[in-house]
């Protein structure tokens, strides 16, 4: 956990800067391309590596994860439901030739039909979302038989101290961040229990981006064909 918090504390300084500098959205969306510059952009790209077809991204954010979809990915609907994050991530969809459309929506009641994408994508989402069960049973039911599942997302450390002490400063986390970001979070259950088949967990951490170091867990899955 000391690596942690001095990990937090080096890097501080250049977040909190900007931070100050900039509008909620813009500070977020400059902050996701400092971190991919590190590093990051090919932990995003192989997030979605392998999809295809029809596939929604909930909570796209400012559309960060945009560039990284691999053009098997016909159709992407992204939805968002801040209305700052969203205008920029508007921007960026529109430079995708009709690919991408990104609108309004809530995880918590996706406005689409039953089983009608090929795959669902969460970016960093669920630390955020009001319920991790509702979201995930909602990504489920629009989920096609067969159909990815694929999630990015910082999760509570597993360490008896560094899990107590995430639980201990969870409110003041949320009051540093102001975006709604619990870091003691864990969906893997809720996930599976929406019914959907987990087929990978890869837990990671980096130290060398001015995002914080955070235990990070990526998930790869499939709603069952039957």
């Amino acid at each position: 956990m000391l690596r942690e918090i001095a990990h937090f504390v080096r890097s501080a300084p250049e977040v909190m800067k900007l931070q100050k500098e900039l509008p909620r959205a813009e500070f977020a969306d400059a902050l996701n391309t400092k971190a991919d510059a590190q590093g990051y952009a090919a932990i995003r790209r192989e997030l979605v590596e392998g999809l295809s077809g029809r596939v929604l991204e909930v909570g796209c954010g400012t559309g960060s994860m945009f560039q990284y979809y691999p053009a098997a990915v016909t159709g992407l609907e992204a939805i968002e439901p801040e209305a700052d994050f969203r205008g920029i991530a508007v921007a960026k969809a529109e430079k995708s030739s009709g690919r991408i459309r990104a609108t309004a929506g809530d995880g918590m009641a996706l406005a689409y039909d039953d089983r009608s994408f090929d795959a669902v994508v969460f970016g960093l989402v669920l630390c955020s979302v009001p319920s991790v069960e509702r979201v995930a049973a909602e990504a489920f039911r629009v989920l096609r038989p067969g159909g990815a599942f694929r999630a990015l997302e910082h999760v509570r450390s597993e360490r008896a101290v560094g899990g107590a002490l995430m639980d201990l400063m969870n409110p003041f986390w949320l009051k540093l961040n102001k975006q709604g970001c619990n870091w003691n979070r864990n969906p893997l259950a809720a996930i599976r229990a929406s019914g959907v088949v987990i087929d990978e967990v890869r837990p990671f951490q980096r130290f060398d981006t001015v995002i914080p170091a955070f235990p990070m867990i990526k998930i790869c899955g499939h709603r069952p064909e039957a």
